[in-house]
């Protein structure tokens, strides 16, 4: 089934087939769960946010064009959901510690696994500037940003999602980039 491309199952939906839907969500569950616990921070709550997300995305099916990708689709009503969320409990994510803090953007990725508590504990006021730092940007920096180093996605996904042009999201990103290095360089002499 990973072989069939998306606009089979939307079509199929489209059509009255319901159930084609699953076949979507199993694709995508596991990414958009995962935006979704960047934003709502415990496990139920992400999951029903992911729930929200992808009835809204059934509710709306018939009014996507397939302009872009259906992923690219779904991921811009998962990203309009988790502001409005982020709107309606005034809280953002904490991010993991990176491990170390090279010259490159290799900083930008940070790690998926603690290498032991005393290093979790060690890095923690790293973590808290990282935080910090990130939520000083400006919203469309933020976004952009997160959709580019924590999300993964092409450059021009990120102008799909959020209805910019690609120069605009290069310059969101150098900016979010610059500003995230000159506050966070102390940190890492």
């Amino acid at each position: 089934m990973k072989d069939i491309p998306d606009r089979v199952f939307v079509q199929k939906v489209i059509s009255g087939d319901t159930e084609a839907f699953g076949e979507l969500v199993l694709r995508y569950q596991k990414r958009i769960y995962e935006l979704a616990y960047r934003f709502a921070r415990h496990p139920e709550e992400a999951y029903d946010l992911s729930q929200e997300i992808f009835l809204k995305a059934f509710n709306a099916l018939e009014r996507f064009r397939g302009s872009s990708g259906f992923y690219t689709w779904l991921y811009k009503i998962a990203q309009n959901t988790c502001i409005d969320y982020t709107r309606r409990k005034s809280t953002w994510v904490e991010l993991p510690f990176i491990n170390d803090f090279p010259s490159d953007d290799s900083w930008l990725h940070p790690s998926t696994a603690y290498s032991s508590t005393t290093k979790f504990l060690e890095n923690q006021e790293l973590n808290n500037e990282i935080n910090s730092a990130i939520d000083q940007l400006s919203p469309r920096q933020k976004q952009v940003f997160i959709l580019r180093h924590y999300e993964g996605l092409a450059l021009r996904d990120i102008a799909d999602v959020l209805d910019l042009k690609v120069g605009s999201v290069k310059a969101h990103l150098f900016n979010a980039i610059r500003k995230l290095r000159a506050r966070l360089t102390p940190y890492v002499q």
